[in-house]
């Protein structure tokens, strides 16, 4: 492997580079967090998916939990300027405008003066590097992230540069890992390097970087081992899937081109291949399936190839590219090649098609976007069984019409055809957003953690929190708020209490705090623990996701062991009340602390007050709601309205869903011992209810309330008024920011679930 030199840290005024004066107004005076993302692929600007997409979902998820995203987009020619039509980027740049926008010292331009044309991934490293160092100074208070893909090395430089001091302690850098120089040429089955320096020396940029950056990310197991079988180091490495691209946003029909729209409607069954016409796509085989079946069944199919043509890489075809050899192989068949679609557009004319049967035939694949964004569509999927494709099938939970075959092998493959031949059309459930929603929110909040955890500031306890993550419901600002209010705010004059915990996510910080509390004198048995412990698949399981619970209870089954094996380090702080806490009450000591995450429906709510609120103590207990800015939980608005007068809410960061108040007198017990109902609150009420909680919510969450109002309509049984006020607030929001707008819809066909509660 050829070894590169180690970046050395120079004087700081001969490597000091900002934006040129020109560029400067265009920044704000200061922001909180920036990221830089730096890229050579953006779906949306160019026309790709694969890293593209990953990038352009990333960059949308960080611009909507507040940060300021910009792009670095490395080989191409285009230029920017700094100026973005992309919502979610507040700038993007190019590295072929480095000398336009930057103020560069001598010493870098004669850096970028010395490079051959075949020297480019150099010249694309030092021309990021140059662009994080002005990013590092135009924000030199800010928490910056800068990240890279592990693709040709692109992020060398500027993580030595890191490592040697010259970007300063407030910038962290990460590399995902994607598609290496090794692994590509291995899925190719091409080992004959043309340029072994330049190739040799790329790899080693490539590993170098993943080995030494601060965060290292891999979205698949598989692709973790394949990269360890090369001998690269992954003992640091953290596991972290794709988002989910939202494919629905894009699926609303558009007028299509004419010679598209003829393939609409045929009569035929739209077998689709899609992706690269390559053969690390599975190209040949796919080919070679198609011909092996007999006149009769091809005679019925519509093949359609739905990717860009590419020269093939495999020795015996090398002088045919791919749309050539398909049609040496099937030219006794009728067939289309449509490569001229963006990402977005294929995916949205393949939904128009006759219930389509997708073909995914990859032999090796990393995480792939394709199967992120086939398996949300009611689609029947052919696929290859190799490891990427399962891990993210897997992820989002897509598992009817789906038909594996054994990678690379066109008998296996011909006989998956045949099976989903035989059965069309198949009706796959419609995509639920739920999954979505919930499992990009655990992945960002997952991000957001490992962030947090390799901040110069962290402690042990902050790195503890992290670790809970895995098994966890709760954002990365709740559980550190706990953990805060246990360790500096708690004073011990009354006691902690739970109520649903779950496997601990909040429980385990609340501990770590209350351990490192010093001015707590008697600290056993303070954190009271309450849940029923009934394992729930249908929203549990996605929690669990890459960790060693997922799979392992079935409906109805307790996991109470499983919280007590987590809280096992904080064991003689915590007491423990597994059951219906309607029924296991309160013990009436005085209770300081009341973090409430079990106000799940009238009955619950009613019996929380009646039971735990009357111990609260005046002036100093603390109540914080969970779901205080979730969706469901309609009875949390109105009750807390009604007591408004006496639960005040208080200034915090920004905690997700949760809402903090601060008990500043008395409750009447007559308020307490009502039992409350939807009956309890006439419509006046309501609309100034949701109107005080949209007042006392961050704006981040000000979709979250609107979905409670449409959530009321539900409940009441008035359908129509619901679907009403749906409409009426998503036009009020971007389409990203509608959070649990995308949810409730979920909810309105199920308004008689509510009669009960009426």
């Amino acid at each position: 492997m050829v070894q590169a030199t180690t970046f050395k840290s120079p004087s700081a005024s001969s490597v000091e580079v900002r934006f040129n004066q020109r560029m400067l107004a265009s920044f704000p005076e200061a922001a909180n967090q920036v990221a830089l993302l730096v890229t050579s692929e953006y779906e949306g600007i160019f026309r790709n998916g694969g890293i593209g997409t990953y990038y352009r979902t990333l960059s949308e998820k960080l611009s909507a939990a507040g940060w300021y995203v910009v792009l670095l987009l490395c080989q191409t020619q285009e230029r920017f300027s700094g100026q973005s039509h992309i919502p979610a980027l507040k700038h993007i740049f190019s590295t072929s405008e480095c000398q336009d926008v930057l103020d560069l010292q001598p010493m870098h331009r004669a850096i970028l003066s010395q490079f051959k044309d075949w020297e480019w991934v150099e010249r694309e490293n030092y021309c990021a590097l140059f662009f994080a160092q002005a990013i590092a100074a135009q924000f030199n208070q800010s928490s910056i992230y800068i990240e890279f893909p592990e693709t040709l090395g692109l992020g060398y430089r500027t993580i030595q540069a890191k490592r040697a001091g010259v970007l300063g302690k407030n910038c962290l850098t990460a590399v995902t890992i994607h598609s290496g120089q090794e692994w590509i040429h291995e899925a190719h089955g091409k080992y004959t390097l043309p340029l072994p320096h330049w190739c040799l020396q790329t790899c080693h940029y490539e590993q170098s970087s993943f080995e030494q950056t601060d965060l290292a990310f891999f979205p698949s197991h598989f692709l973790k081992e394949k990269v360890t079988s090369y001998g690269w180091k992954t003992d640091h490495a953290l596991h972290l899937p794709y988002f989910i691209p939202e494919v629905e946003q894009f699926l609303a029909p558009e007028p299509l081109r004419d010679d598209l729209k003829q393939e609409l409607n045929t009569g035929k069954i739209p077998i689709v291949f899609f992706g690269r016409l390559e053969e690390r796509k599975g190209l040949i085989p796919f080919v070679e399936a198609i011909r092996l079946l007999n006149a009769e069944i091809t005679e019925k199919l519509q093949i359609l190839f739905m990717g860009r043509t590419v020269q093939l890489q495999v020795e015996t075809l090398q002088h045919v590219n791919s749309e050539e050899y398909i049609q040496q192989a099937l030219g006794h068949c009728t067939y289309r090649i449509i490569s001229d679609l963006h990402s977005r557009e294929a995916i949205a004319f393949i939904r128009q098609l006759d219930h389509p049967i997708v073909c995914l035939t990859s032999h090796q694949e990393n995480f792939p976007n394709t199967a992120l964004e086939m398996g949300q569509l009611p689609v029947s999927l052919v696929v290859s069984d190799t490891g990427g494709f399962r891990e993210t099938l897997s992820l989002i939970e897509r598992s009817d019409a789906v038909h594996w075959f054994t990678p690379g092998d066109e008998c296996s493959l011909l006989q998956s055809l045949k099976q989903v031949i035989a059965a069309y059309p198949e009706q796959p459930p419609a995509f639920s957003s739920r999954i979505l929603h919930h499992t990009n929110w655990r992945l960002l909040d997952k991000r957001l953690q490992y962030i947090k955890q390799i901040d110069p500031a962290s402690t042990n306890s902050e790195a503890l929190v992290v670790e809970s993550n895995e098994m966890s419901m709760l954002s990365l600002y709740e559980r550190s708020y706990l953990r805060n209010y246990a360790e500096n705010t708690y004073s011990g004059s009354g006691e902690i209490v739970d109520l649903g915990c779950w496997l601990g996510s909040s429980t385990i910080p609340l501990a770590i705090g209350l351990q490192q509390n010093a001015a707590i004198a008697t600290k056993e048995n303070r954190i009271h623990a309450y849940d029923i412990f009934i394992w729930q698949s249908s929203y549990m399981e996605r929690s669990l996701i890459g960790t060693p619970l997922r799979g392992k209870y079935k409906d109805g089954d307790s996991f109470v062991e499983a919280f007590r094996e987590r809280i096992a380090p904080w064991n003689p702080l915590i007491r423990v009340y597994p059951g219906d806490l309607e029924k296991i009450g309160w013990n009436q000591d005085p209770i300081e602390f009341l973090f409430i995450d079990a106000m799940k429906s009238w009955n619950l709510a009613n019996s929380i007050l009646k039971n735990f609120f009357p111990s609260l103590i005046p002036g100093l207990s603390l109540v914080v709601h969970q779901d205080f800015a979730h969706f469901y939980g309609v009875w949390i608005h109105l009750i807390m309205y009604r007591l408004r007068e006496y639960l005040v809410p208080i200034e915090h960061p920004f905690l997700y869903s949760s809402r903090v108040f601060q008990y500043v007198k008395p409750i009447p017990n007559e308020l307490l011992q009502t039992t409350y109902s939807l009956a309890s609150f006439p419509e006046a009420e309501v609309e100034a209810a949701l109107t005080y909680s949209r007042d006392i919510t961050p704006k981040q969450m000000h979709p979250n309330i609107e979905a409670v109002r449409v959530m009321y309509w539900i409940q009441v049984g008035n359908v129509e008024r619901a679907k009403a006020e749906l409409s009426k607030a998503r036009s009020k929001f971007d389409r990203a920011e509608w959070l649990d707008l995308a949810l409730v819809e979920d909810w309105l066909d199920r308004g008689d679930w509510f009669i009960p509660y009426r």
